[in-house]
């Protein structure tokens, strides 16, 4: 078997990590960030800002765990239901 040795390279962490923005992905701060705007600028309805705000802090503390968390439960919410015969 041939030596790999030349053909190892040093890989930062950073490029191997989930980027995420204030700690959640794109995706969830998307969602949260259209339910404030909804909600607070649209209705005025000033005391859904706890519960936005709480969803972030659940959000951001399931992704701590496993960046791809979100990614996934919103996966499995859009998928198609399909009958296998």
């Amino acid at each position: 078997m041939a030596d790999m040795r030349p053909f190892s390279r040093i890989v930062h962490r950073s490029l191997l990590q989930r980027e995420l923005m204030a700690g959640i992905p794109q995706a969830g701060l998307f969602i949260l960030f259209m339910l404030a705007v909804v909600f607070i600028y649209g209705l005025e309805l000033y005391f859904m800002l706890v519960p936005i705000l709480i969803l972030y802090l659940v959000m951001r503390h399931l992704t701590a765990k496993d960046p791809w968390f979100i990614d996934i439960v919103l996966e499995n919410i859009t998928q198609k239901d399909r009958f296998l015969p």
